[in-house]
């Protein structure tokens, strides 16, 4: 089997950590937005996912409301005049997403005040002309993305913080490398049993939702396993009856009522078959854990927390089935669906 990058990328996470927290806090020194009716956060893919995931810090900034978007669906409403003024915020982490730099452009073309993050600032996104945060992510030059997206999300979290979120606890590469082995333990425990699953679904509610679609989405990139992600609520409503017997769910909880609710799920199917567990990032252990070890990070970053165990999932899935992960089931897809405007990104 081809050698898997994918292991070092997320093994050189903490270190991404500490560069991005120490690129965002010199660009927040020098960056000065003005007055906006609104927040809007623009990307596709992996970025989007970063973006549901951070939308509870930017909500919490004082700047009205902070709202998501496709980078399609923001052309179509900025065109049509229900877009409105606000700070536009847009993620790509290649820099080379066709959507995402039409979105940009033409929001600069409105008159908007855009911030553009990437981690290449010589990339077409970064060519656009608005302010750009670079993220040092260094290279990473496969498609399911971990480092960069696990940057991305750090930087977005600290941008609110620029804008006037709620102060974030102090973190640093080191609180993230304790994490990093013990996740993988728990990744490569789980995998054997899910040696035949059909799929995934996974849920988790406010920023752990955004995790939740995140991880779907490397375990279908490398796995090339259905998944699906939704809200906690959401699976209450006629989502579980779609299990199988080798159907298998992840309840992602942040808070005590998290826990609570995937418990309940948890008694509710266990007569009928369904397999599920809770990947608990509250610190305090649960009767429907995933694993004995707790990933658990302060305030709002704990959605790194939750992210880990779910990159090393995707891999050991991969690597269960005599996959390559950074193949991906369907090599040049992207390219064929003319997503990026430098196909060999």
């Amino acid at each position: 089997m081809t050698p898997d990058p994918i292991a070092g990328f997320i093994r050189e996470q903490p270190a991404v950590l500490d560069a991005t927290l120490a690129a965002v806090r010199c660009f927040a020194a020098r960056w000065r937005p003005g007055a906006h009716a609104g927040i809007a956060l623009v990307g596709a893919g992996s970025s989007f996912n970063a973006m549901v995931a951070a939308q509870p810090s930017f909500a919490r900034a004082g700047r009205g409301v902070a709202t998501l978007h496709a980078p399609p669906a923001f052309c179509r409403d900025l065109h049509d005049g229900a877009v409105g003024r606000p700070l536009v915020v847009v993620l790509s982490q290649t820099g080379a997403s066709t959507s995402t730099v039409a979105a940009a452009t033409a929001a600069r073309a409105a008159g908007l005040e855009v911030l553009a993050i990437t981690a290449d600032a010589a990339s077409p996104l970064g060519k656009t002309g608005v302010p750009v945060l670079e993220m040092p992510v260094g290279s990473e030059p496969v498609g399911p993305k971990t480092k960069g997206f696990f940057a991305s999300l750090a930087a977005l979290l600290m941008v609110a913080e620029a804008l006037g979120a709620p102060e974030l606890p102090k973190l640093d590469g080191a609180r993230i490398e304790a994490l990093v082995e013990p996740a993988r333990a728990a990744a490569y425990a789980l995998a054997p049993s899910l040696a035949e699953a059909d799929a995934l679904l996974l849920a988790g509610d406010g920023a752990l939702h955004g995790i939740a679609l995140e991880g779907s989405l490397k375990i279908a990139e490398m796995v090339g396993l259905p998944t699906a992600a939704w809200p906690l609520e959401e699976v209450l409503h006629g989502r579980l009856h779609g299990l199988t017997a080798h159907s298998y769910a992840l309840l992602l909880a942040g808070d005590a009522a998290a826990v609570d609710q995937g418990e309940r799920i948890a008694r509710a199917m266990a007569p009928r078959g369904g397999r599920l567990s809770v990947l608990n990032v509250t610190g305090s252990p649960g009767a429907a854990d995933w694993a004995a070890a707790r990933f658990s990070l302060p305030g709002a970053w704990a959605v790194l927390a939750a992210l880990l165990p779910l990159q090393w999932l995707a891999v050991a899935l991969a690597e269960a089935r005599g996959l390559a992960p950074q193949v991906m089931r369907y090599p040049g897809l992207s390219a064929d669906l003319a997503i990026r405007l430098d196909p060999a990104r």
